[in-house]
């Protein structure tokens, strides 16, 4: 009797976090059940030169109209030679997955050419605009496939619009990863300071306006702090004018270098506006800070305050004077920074593990069904 094999069909290529904590990030969990597990890109990312370009020249390339032509063209070639080869490899998986693939073509053609339970990883709100029209074939994939997983109510909400089988897929802390790293914590090069961290991407920069002004507060109060950004890409205009916060960069990021980033901060800041977009995010950005052991201070926005018991295992702010209160009160208190940290790495290892995610993936597996 054959072992089964699983599928996951990675939209980005595998170059996205997406596909690491959806998909790659379980491979050890599968081999360990006697199942095999598979990783395809639908289409081919750029080199990592291109992807996270570091010098002058290839930030200035990028943004040319010949190279966007050029990728794009790349990018169609690569598209159905893929394709072609995950329906090929498709008649002899018992599941595949898929994760933010938004090919309603592609979707057609499994369930045609193959006999697997094909499910489909409703993780991001990509209906939305701010998706700019990528998926305009959303709510006709999620009525072709066998299942549908969500990690937040507001994806389940969509979802069961359009498919009758909805499971549970909740996202994992990532604590163990941390766990690996952890006695590498490393306070040589933070000069004594206290670190404030905020982690994300040069697409969700903007949040940092939001606490604009109580960042300038709080800095002119606290010379003995700083403020690391971890992933805002190499345009500065994506940040705010900063005027007395001490601030660096790390411009893009791996998994391993957010894990040792975050290990070094103090106090994790999520900040969020009070707008329809925040409130359909989930709290993945709480969970990693609470991973590192730093103590998280967040906008009370979306399921963010079902995560986060303030004074707890974090704190919640809303307001700019809100903000300036509570990261006053953790930078003047160690014990209660420490505290704080502590229980939000209870809570990851409690309520997030790595093992708790992966048991709702096979729920909507069905493999012993199969």
């Amino acid at each position: 009797m054959r072992n089964p094999e699983v599928l996951f069909v990675m939209e980005g290529g595998g170059t996205l976090s997406q596909d690491h904590v959806r998909g790659v990030i379980y491979r050890d969990l599968f081999a360990s059940r006697g199942i095999v597990a598979h990783y395809v890109g639908n289409t081919c990312a750029p080199p990592a030169f291109l992807l996270r370009p570091s010098s002058k020249f290839f930030r200035g390339l990028v943004k040319t109209y010949e190279y966007q032509l050029f990728w794009e063209v790349i990018t169609r070639i690569c598209r159905f030679y893929n394709q072609r080869k995950i329906i090929i490899l498709s008649r002899r998986y018992d599941a595949i997955v898929l994760v933010k693939v938004n090919s309603l073509s592609l979707v057609k053609r499994l369930r045609k050419h193959s006999k697997a339970r094909i499910v489909y990883d409703l993780s991001d709100a990509v209906w939305l605009p701010f998706h700019g029209g990528s998926y305009p074939h959303i709510k006709e994939i999620l009525r072709t496939v066998h299942a549908v997983t969500w990690d937040y109510r507001y994806t389940l909400e969509f979802a069961r619009q359009y498919n009758g089988e909805v499971f549970h897929w909740p996202a994992p802390s990532q604590v163990e990863l941390f766990d690996l790293r952890r006695n590498r914590k490393d306070t040589t090069d933070a000069g004594g300071k206290i670190i404030l961290g905020w982690v994300g991407s040069h697409g969700t920069a903007y949040n940092l306006y939001a606490i604009w002004e109580a960042l300038e507060r709080i800095f002119k109060k606290h010379p003995n702090i700083h403020l690391r950004l971890v992933g805002t890409g190499t345009d500065p205009l994506l940040l705010p004018h900063f005027e007395n916060v001490s601030y660096s960069v790390l411009p893009f990021y791996d998994t391993q270098q957010m894990i040792d980033e975050i290990l070094n901060m103090d106090i994790g800041l999520f900040p969020l506006f009070d707008v329809e977009d925040s409130r359909i995010r989930g709290f993945l950005k709480a969970l990693v800070y609470m991973s590192g052991e730093t103590a998280v201070v967040a906008s009370p926005r979306g399921q963010i305050p079902e995560l986060i018991q303030d004074g707890i295992n974090g704190m919640l702010a809303d307001s700019s004077s809100e903000w300036v209160e509570k990261l006053d009160l953790l930078i003047n208190d160690a014990v209660l920074r420490k505290r704080i940290a502590a229980g939000g790495l209870e809570t990851a290892r409690r309520d997030f593990s790595l093992e708790k995610s992966f048991e709702g993936l096979l729920d909507a597996l069905k493999l012993d069904a199969n």
